[in-house]
């Protein structure tokens, strides 16, 4: 037997629930801003995707309870520059925290604790302690209806800890980290990690 759930005139809260418990498991962007007083802005978003060829990351952004955008959609339209950095586990207590919202005099970063180091080419800092943190700037967006927008970033630059980059393939090593994963929202926010991994040869038909 099949469940199936219409979309078609659904609330935007029920198609949410069911579609983010279905695609699964997703990454994790976690955001890197400076507002317009220059302070860090720090926020985790899993909407998002990579794009390959150019270099380049979506994020679709929805809006604040009161319909107004969320702090890191606005300093992305202002001050055109972000850090995404991809959460692991041992970041994701604190990756977690940063979801809850702030005065803009505050900085997630500075409640959490966390260090920072300067970025190459962009002016947000990155994470000293982040496993991956991709430096980024804004492209352009698609508004995707009256309260959500897909925002296109170009990836100027990329870091790696030593510890996931394998030096003989010259790229980061799925089988040495454990980005975060983000499930559905049934009882709370679920989190995931890689687990079993399998490598096959080149694909053939049989």
């Amino acid at each position: 037997m099949t469940v199936t759930r219409d979309f078609e005139g659904a609330g935007r809260r029920d198609v949410y629930r069911v579609l983010s418990s279905l695609v699964v498991p997703r990454p994790i962007a976690w955001v890197a801003t400076l507002n317009g007083q220059g302070r860090v802005n720090l926020a985790p978003f899993s909407s998002f995707m990579g794009i390959f060829n150019p270099p380049a990351l979506a994020i679709d952004f929805g809006r604040k309870s009161d319909g107004s955008l969320k702090d890191t959609h606005r300093n992305l339209r202002e001050r055109r520059d972000a850090v995404v950095h991809i959460p692991d586990e041992p970041r994701l207590e604190a990756m977690h925290a940063s979801a809850a919202e702030l005065p803009e005099t505050e900085s997630e970063l500075e409640r959490l604790g966390l260090e920072t180091t300067p970025s190459l080419k962009v002016a947000p800092p990155r994470l000293a302690q982040a496993a991956v943190a991709l430096e980024c700037r804004y492209r352009q967006e698609v508004a995707m209806g009256p309260d959500s927008d897909l925002v296109i970033l170009d990836v100027l630059a990329a870091h790696a800890a030593d510890g996931i980059w394998n030096p003989e393939i010259d790229c980061a090593d799925g089988g040495w980290w454990g980005p975060v994963a983000r499930l559905g929202s049934v009882g709370g926010p679920n989190y995931a990690f890689l687990g079993a991994r399998r490598t096959l040869p080149k694909p053939r038909l049989p």
